[in-house]
């Protein structure tokens, strides 16, 4: 992606329903995105109709993970992150 648009391809991204996490990063890609999808034909659509429109956007990977085994350290909120929890 062009630098000028990461910023714009940023806010875009987190408008999505779909996006769980998404950051500006250095090295090959700018943007580093995490997208829950209920299969892979979702992802196929999301990635290509949706997330293939941005502008700027030259090239992406996508890395899908079928199975989570343990992780530790994340609350969810439902389907999404939860927020930090409140300071009393």
């Amino acid at each position: 992606m062009h630098p000028s648009e990461v910023k714009n391809a940023g806010r875009s991204l987190a408008r999505e329903p779909e996006i769980a996490f998404a950051a500006a990063i250095s090295g090959p890609y700018n943007i580093h995105a995490v997208v829950h999808c209920r299969n892979l034909d979702e992802l196929f659509e999301f990635t290509s109709n949706r997330i293939g429109a941005l502008p700027g956007l030259q090239s992406m990977e996508v890395s899908p993970v079928l199975r989570h085994v343990k992780q530790a350290g994340t609350l969810l909120s439902g389907d999404r992150l939860a927020g930090p929890p409140s300071q009393a």
